[in-house]
């Protein structure tokens, strides 16, 4: 890349940064841009980072299941986008693209039995705020609340939790448009029903979903800078003592210690002051992972830039804990202009492929967040990254300052060498032969079950095509349990 280039790119990550910032500080916290964005005179749709982009020949905002029943029915391709907050190219089309963000409401709320049904197209954001006002919530949820839940089914949405881990294990049924036009409820046990989580729309449009909720809680969340090896011999006590953990490291430099968060449910309300300190909290991060990381990773002053960052975390954070309502407690609305690679480890070799992946990226003075979650065996998916075993992700989210194909491609090797499950809604090189080989008898059973909703490929543009495509499934392969 020349210097004309790089510091065009260096000067609109800078830009966005602002931009958002600027947003998010001058409504108080409720509003950024970070989403996706149809372009009306210009007949684009890009992600939220403005990284991915396509011209549909349609662009569709049905507000009944007839009206996604017919586009479906009458299109060569379609493409289910919601929040855009995707790293890869998977919502894109040339041809049908349908935004359900017309389609959103909360069909039906229980209190009683904590069953809610809604429509794909609501995003979290709004039906937490609902499911709140009837006293309830949901036990998982993502980092972002802007995403929609079909998008949500789509990538087997996990999040951070000791006896919890997925949006899939709250989910009782699921309605989906095939490929025909046709819908169909699917209940928990059925194979369609399971191929859906993870398989980023290629089973169908996901027009309901049913929920069992949970009573609404307060969530405290603790903040605290240790050092990594003290993780590493703690690990199993930190994850047993929390009910959710996350931790960040500053990969590409030699620095020995990491954020980490805690949460646990309490009886303490939230205090007037928790959105400001959510906000300045969101801000703090920005500046270190949006502006400082960003442009030590172009200059190559990595490590000074790290210490200052942690120096600041610890005087200001370390060891403040905040009381939030359930349906903030996870979620956060500012995201400086990155991207993002992610696989699910086996949790028994996770700290063999940090420690080699932390290593790669110093070697190659690669600068980079990394966010480190773990799940229970709790998924309902077939091929996420978190089926079929207690998991450990690992994601690098650096900033977009620098193109990352270079550091994505050697992580994604180490990844692979430990067992590691692709994040599809996040970048991946591999093919569809290669998803086949690490999921064995699940992907030959999610093939089944997408084949029989889309036997022409209808829902599969060119990225789903590549690592999700036609395989031959041999008849006698028994399927998995999805009990």
């Amino acid at each position: 890349m020349g210097a004309i280039d790089r510091a065009r790119r260096i000067a609109r990550t800078w830009t966005i940064n602002t931009v958002n910032s600027c947003v998010y500080l001058l409504s108080g916290g409720k509003t950024t841009l970070h989403e996706g964005h149809y372009d009306r005179a210009r007949g684009t749709w890009s992600n939220w980072s403005k990284t991915f982009s396509a011209r549909p020949r349609r662009f569709e905002t049905p507000e009944s299941e007839a009206e996604i029943r017919q586009a479906v029915r009458s299109s060569k391709k379609v493409r289910v986008v919601g929040g855009g907050h995707t790293f890869n190219g998977g919502p894109l089309t040339g041809e049908t693209m349908l935004s359900l963000d017309r389609y959103n409401k909360v069909l039906s709320v229980d209190p009683e039995t904590g069953i809610a049904r809604v429509q794909a197209g609501i995003r979290l954001r709004d039906l937490m705020a609902q499911l709140q006002e009837s006293g309830l919530s949901l036990p998982v949820l993502g980092s972002t609340s802007t995403q929609s839940v079909g998008g949500l089914v789509a990538t087997d949405l996990h999040g951070s939790g000791r006896a919890n881990g997925f949006l899939s294990e709250q989910v009782r049924s699921l309605r989906i448009v095939n490929a025909a036009g046709e819908a169909e409820t699917f209940q928990r046990g059925s194979e369609v029903f399971h191929a859906a989580f993870g398989a980023i729309g290629t089973c169908g449009v996901v027009s309901e979903v049913e929920l069992e909720c949970i009573p609404a809680y307060n969530l405290g969340k603790e903040l605290r800078i240790v050092r990594s090896e003290w993780i590493d011999r703690n690990i199993d006590r930190i994850l047993e003592e929390n009910e959710h953990t996350s931790f960040y490291y500053i990969g590409g430099v030699d620095i020995k210690h990491v954020r980490m968060n805690l949460w646990r449910r309490t009886v303490l309300d939230p205090p007037a002051s928790v959105r400001a300190q959510k906000m300045l909290d969101e801000l703090i991060d920005m500046l270190l992972s949006g502006y400082l990381l960003g442009l030590a990773r172009v200059l190559k002053v990595s490590r000074p830039t790290a210490a200052l960052g942690l120096l600041f975390f610890k005087v200001t954070m370390d060891g403040r804990s905040v009381v939030h309502p359930s349906a903030d407690g996870f979620s956060r609305k500012l995201f400086y202009h990155h991207d993002e690679i992610e696989y699910g480890v086996p949790y028994e070799v996770h700290k063999e492929c940090l420690k080699e992946l932390e290593g790669m990226l110093q070697e190659n003075c690669y600068t980079t967040i990394i966010e480190v979650r773990f799940t229970p065996d709790k998924s309902r998916g077939l091929i996420g990254p978190g089926v079929g075993r207690r998991t450990c992700y690992i994601e690098l989210a650096p900033s977009l300052s620098l193109d990352s194909t270079p550091m994505f491609e050697e992580a994604e090797r180490i990844f692979l060498k430990y067992d590691g499950y692709p994040h599809l809604g996040k970048f991946t090189r591999l093919t569809a032969a290669e998803l086949q080989a690490i999921h064995g008898d699940r992907f030959a059973s999610f093939q089944r079950a997408r084949r029989r909703q889309d036997p022409e490929g209808k829902f599969l543009n060119e990225f789903a095509a590549r690592v999700l495509g036609i395989i031959e499934v041999p008849i006698n392969i028994a399927e998995p349990s999805m009990a």
